[in-house]
């Protein structure tokens, strides 16, 4: 028997196992936003779903963070605020922001683009939710995420802080930056949105 021709198949094996396992298994895909790696598609649940869009916010001259969205595919721009779907917005701060500016300006904001029928709908929940933030360091990162049937949840890093139940939270809260009218920056949204 010939060892030379048997070890060379046994390497000719191996390297074609290897080459479908790559083939196969990609490492997993990124798309970067103005400097800020995000990941091509997030499982929310069961469910893959893509990116759609990102972009930096800025708040006058300052870069407070880049932002990620994920919806299907197949939600229209106009719909993605009210579509019954998975869906999750991704923020990676460029600078320090402490709890308590989290709450107020999210406070804010709702105040100005709810009625106070809704806002009053919505207030155990909204406290709730309130409570978990955490002051945030440079290059920490924030996900604003819905499962459907299920609620609202907030992660920090990956990990999760709280979730509240109910479409009309999620509906909300997310209009914070994709509300139709009054978004907290209309660029910001429409890039988000896919309506550049």
């Amino acid at each position: 028997m010939n060892t030379h021709a048997t070890r060379r198949g046994t390497l000719l094996a191996s390297l074609l196992l290897l080459a479908l396992f790559l083939t196969v298994a990609p490492a997993s895909a990124t798309t970067e936003i103005d400097g800020v790696r995000f990941a091509d598609s997030v499982t929310i649940d069961d469910t893959t779903v893509p990116l759609r869009a990102g972009r930096l916010y800025r708040y006058t001259i300052f870069r407070v963070y880049v932002g990620a969205f994920y919806v299907p595919e197949d939600v229209a721009p106009d719909d993605v605020l009210t579509a019954d779907v998975p869906k999750r917005l991704e923020l990676e701060y460029l600078r320090a922001i402490s709890a308590d500016d989290f709450r107020k300006s999210g406070n804010r904001l709702l105040e100005d683009q709810q009625s106070p029928e809704a806002l009053a709908a919505l207030s155990d929940r909204l406290e709730t939710f309130n409570a978990a933030y955490r002051d945030m360091e440079s290059g920490d990162r924030y996900a604003l995420e819905y499962r459907p049937g299920r609620g609202t949840r907030l992660l920090q890093n990956g990990t999760p802080l709280v979730e509240v139940p109910g479409r009309d939270f999620a509906e909300a809260y997310f209009g914070i930056w994709l509300h139709p009218e009054e978004p907290l920056s209309q660029r910001f949204r429409d890039t988000l949105i896919g309506q550049r």
